[in-house]
């Protein structure tokens, strides 16, 4: 068997593709595995577990994935502020769904400013297929969308991606202290 502990892309058989989607859209840890670690009840787990999911609180199970792995390398951060054409012509509700639908975003957020109405992150191969989405937004929908910002950022330069561990100090309710930052 092959060190997959490298860096290196990971090529994915079609069934691997198929099987890593079922994950992303039905992970979760099973109700005996968290019940025999908290000393409580399968039962138990089972009616808490239903209970987050029918409040809203847990919205779904997702695994984290090693961009660069599945072939990703660039993260795109960009800010852009929608026409007046747009705003005039489409809802709000209807500007979220077009939005959610553009090719290789991964977030979208709705900002109060005037710089900016929208900030999106979103992933590339490279430089070229990042480089080639750009120039059609500026000449194909600069109708539309006003580039206002953008960054690239290698995936190798991530340096924390957790929101585990600030939904567990949320959780906690532990206070935003500390003492001192760099100095």
């Amino acid at each position: 068997m092959k060190n997959y502990n490298s860096n290196e892309e990971v090529k994915l058989t079609k069934n691997e593709q198929k099987v890593l989607k079922q994950i992303i859209t039905t992970l979760k840890l099973s109700d005996s595995i968290i019940a025999s670690s908290m000393n409580i009840s399968q039962q138990a787990v089972n009616q808490i577990r239903t209970k987050l999911e029918k409040t809203g609180i847990i919205k779904g199970y997702t695994p984290v994935i090693d961009f660069e792995k599945i072939g990703i390398h660039i993260i795109l951060l960009i800010g852009i502020r929608l026409t007046h054409v747009v705003w005039e012509k489409k809802k709000e509700w209807e500007i979220e769904k077009i939005l959610k639908k553009i090719p290789f975003v991964y977030q979208v957020y709705r900002v109060a400013g005037r710089d900016i109405s929208h900030a999106i992150v979103m992933g590339f191969k490279d430089g070229i297929q990042r480089d080639k989405f750009l120039k059609k937004l500026e000449t194909v929908y600069e109708d539309q969308i006003e580039i206002k910002w953008n960054y690239s950022i290698s995936v190798k330069d991530i340096l924390l991606d957790d929101p585990i561990t600030l939904l567990y100090q949320i959780i906690d309710k532990k206070e935003f202290e500390f003492d001192e930052l760099f100095l």
